[in-house]
C-alpha cells in the first residue's frame, strides 16, 4: 500500500485553494455536526518528522475552539497499566465535537518494528472493534499518513537540529526510522495494509512539500465531513425504522429452581470460610497484576448490594471501586453508551465492580425505548467485543445475574417500603408492570453474551444466604482458575 505509493506522482487536488479558506469551510461544517451532534476524529500519523505538528496547526486554525480537542498520543506509554485501547476511551470526543489525534493509538504498533506478531494480531482485532463501534454510532472517522523520503525526512532532521527552539522536536524514533528507513516503510506497508477498513480507510499524503499535504489534509476532511454528514443522516433515518428479528429464544430464567436455598446455620458455617478464601484471593491477583471486572445484574430487589457486600468483606478496601450504574449524565449521554463503563474499568492488580453495566442497554434501555431496535440490537456483538478485549488483555471478568421471582419481589418491595423507604420509588414498582419484558430481555441477554470467554453465573436468589455464598463460590473459582494459568 505505501510502498506502491510514488511520493513524486501524488496529484494534490486541491492545490490551487487558499488554506484559510478551506479552513472556514470546515468550520462551518463544523457547527453542522456540533448541531446534528456527529462527533468527528481525524488521526494523522506518519514518519517522524514528516510535518505532523504542522498540517495540524492549519487544520485546527479556524475551528470552534470550544468544540475541539487535540490529544497526543506519542506522549503516552505504550503500557500504562491499563488494556490497550484505554488511552482511545479517555480521548473519545463528545457528540458533536471534533476529536484530532497527533498520532493514536496506532502510534506504538508503527513505531515498533520488533512487535510480538500474536499480540500485533490482538490489536489490530481491537482497533477494528473500536473503529466499528465508533462508525455504527455515527462518529466521522478520518485516518491521515504522512508519506515522505529517506532524504525529506533527513532534511527536516537536520533543520530541526540547527534550531535552538525547535531541536527539542527530534527524537531517537526521528533519527533510528532515518537509519533504517527501509525497515519502517515495509513496516508501515504491512500494518496499513491490515488497518486500511472499509468503514475507516487511510489516507495517505506526501508531505515532500508540507504547506502542500496541509491543504490536501484540509481539503480531503473537508470532502469527507460533507459526504459523511450527508450519509449519516440517511442511516439515521433507516435506523428508526428498523425492526429486531425475533428468535426462538430459550427461557432459560423460567427454568431455574428458586427455591433453593440455605439454613442460618449451613450459612453459617460457610461465609466467613468463603470470604477469607476470597480475600486472599483477591490479594494473589493484586501481586500478580491481573485485573478483575465483577459484573452484577438482576431484578430490582435481587440482592445485589447485600451480595457485594459480603464478597468485598476480607478485600482491602483499597484494591477496588465500585461502580453503581444509575441513569447516565448528561456528559455521559454525550458519548457513546460504553464510554462511562471504559472509563471506569480497573488498572492492572485492581477489581472493578459493576452494580448493573453495560448491559442496561439491552435491558432498561431496550424495555423503556431508551434505545431503537437497532442502537440495542448491535450491542450484544458490541459487548462481546470489549469482554473479549478485556480477557484477550488477561483479566478476569465475571458476570453475575441474581434472579428472583415475580412474588418475591413484591414481598422485598413492602418490606422495604416499611422499614427502608428510601429504597423503593414509584418507579420500581412501574417496572414491575413491564416484568414479561424484562425476563424477554433477560433471556436473549443471556442467549447472545454468555460466550466461553465471559460466561454469565446465573443464581437463584430467592434465598439471600444461598446467593451469596453462590457469588463467593464463583468468584473462588474463577480466581483460582486464572492465578493458575499465570
Amino acid at each position: 500500500m505505501l510502498k506502491d505509493f510514488k511520493i513524486d506522482e501524488f496529484k494534490n487536488i486541491y492545490e490551487n485553494e487558499k488554506r484559510s479558506d478551506l479552513g472556514k469551510e470546515l468550520a462551518y461544517y463544523q457547527r453542522i455536526c456540533m448541531e446534528e451532534n456527529i462527533p468527528v476524529i481525524i488521526m494523522i500519523e506518519g514518519w517522524e518528522s514528516s510535518g505532523k505538528g504542522y498540517v495540524l496547526n492549519d487544520l485546527v486554525r479556524e475551528l470552534d475552539t470550544k468544540n475541539y480537542k487535540v490529544s497526543i498520543f506519542k506522549d503516552l506509554k505504550d503500557n500504562d497499566d491499563y488494556f490497550y485501547t484505554h488511552q482511545f476511551w479517555e480521548h473519545m470526543p463528545a457528540k458533536g465535537h471534533f476529536a484530532i489525534f497527533d498520532c493514536s493509538m496506532y502510534y506504538h504498533m508503527f513505531n515498533d518494528l520488533n512487535s510480538n506478531e500474536d499480540i500485533e494480531k490482538i490489536r489490530i482485532k481491537q482497533i477494528m472493534n473500536l473503529e466499528k463501534i465508533l462508525y455504527d454510532d455515527h462518529t466521522i472517522l478520518i485516518k491521515f499518513f504522512l508519506h515522505q523520503s529517506k532524504k525529506r525526512q533527513k532534511k527536516a532532521i537536520e533543520e530541526y537540529i540547527k534550531s535552538d527552539s525547535r531541536k527539542f522536536l527530534v527524537s531517537e524514533e526521528d533519527i533510528d526510522q532515518n537509519q533504517r528507513y527501509e525497515d519502517y516503510l515495509n513496516h508501515f506497508d504491512l500494518l496499513l495494509s491490515q488497518t486500511d477498513f472499509d468503514i475507516a480507510p487511510w489516507n495517505i499524503v506526501s508531505s515532500e512539500n508540507r504547506k502542500s499535504a496541509s491543504k490536501y489534509i484540509l481539503g480531503k476532511t473537508l470532502e469527507i465531513v460533507k459526504s459523511q454528514i450527508d450519509y449519516i443522516r440517511q442511516r439515521r433515518k433507516a435506523e428508526e425504522s428498523w425492526k429486531h428479528s425475533d428468535k426462538n429464544i430459550p427461557d432459560i430464567i423460567g427454568s431455574l429452581d428458586l427455591d433453593k436455598g440455605l439454613d442460618e446455620k449451613e450459612y453459617k458455617n460457610q461465609i466467613k470460610d468463603l470470604q477469607k478464601k476470597a480475600g486472599d484471593l483477591a490479594y494473589s491477583l493484586h501481586t500478580k497484576g491481573i485485573p478483575a471486572v465483577l459484573v452484577f445484574e438482576g431484578q430490582d430487589a435481587s440482592g445485589k448490594g447485600g451480595a457485594i457486600q459480603r464478597l468485598l468483606r476480607r478485600i482491602d478496601a483499597r484494591s477496588y471501586s465500585i461502580n453503581p450504574t444509575s441513569a447516565p449524565s448528561d456528559l455521559e449521554k454525550d458519548h457513546h453508551y460504553l464510554w462511562r463503563f471504559y472509563n471506569n474499568l480497573p488498572k492492572d492488580g485492581y477489581i472493578a465492580v459493576f452494580d448493573r453495566s453495560w448491559y442496561g442497554r439491552v435491558m432498561v434501555e431496550r424495555v423503556e425505548g431508551f434505545a431503537n431496535e437497532f442502537e440495542w440490537s448491535r450491542a450484544y456483538r458490541e459487548i462481546n467485543d470489549m469482554e473479549k478485549e478485556l480477557t484477550d488483555y488477561g483479566a478476569l471478568v465475571i458476570k453475575y445475574l441474581i434472579v428472583i421471582s415475580k412474588e418475591e419481589q413484591e414481598e422485598r418491595f413492602k418490606k422495604r417500603q416499611k422499614e427502608k423507604p428510601y429504597k423503593i420509588t414509584e418507579e420500581d414498582w412501574r417496572n414491575r408492570e413491564k416484568w414479561d419484558d424484562y425476563v424477554l430481555a433477560i433471556n436473549e441477554m443471556l442467549y447472545n453474551t454468555n460466550t466461553s470467554h465471559a460466561p454469565w453465573k446465573v443464581i437463584e436468589g430467592n434465598d439471600k444466604k444461598y446467593a451469596r455464598v453462590e457469588v463467593l463460590k464463583e468468584f473462588i473459582k474463577r480466581a483460582e482458575e486464572i492465578l493458575k494459568e499465570n
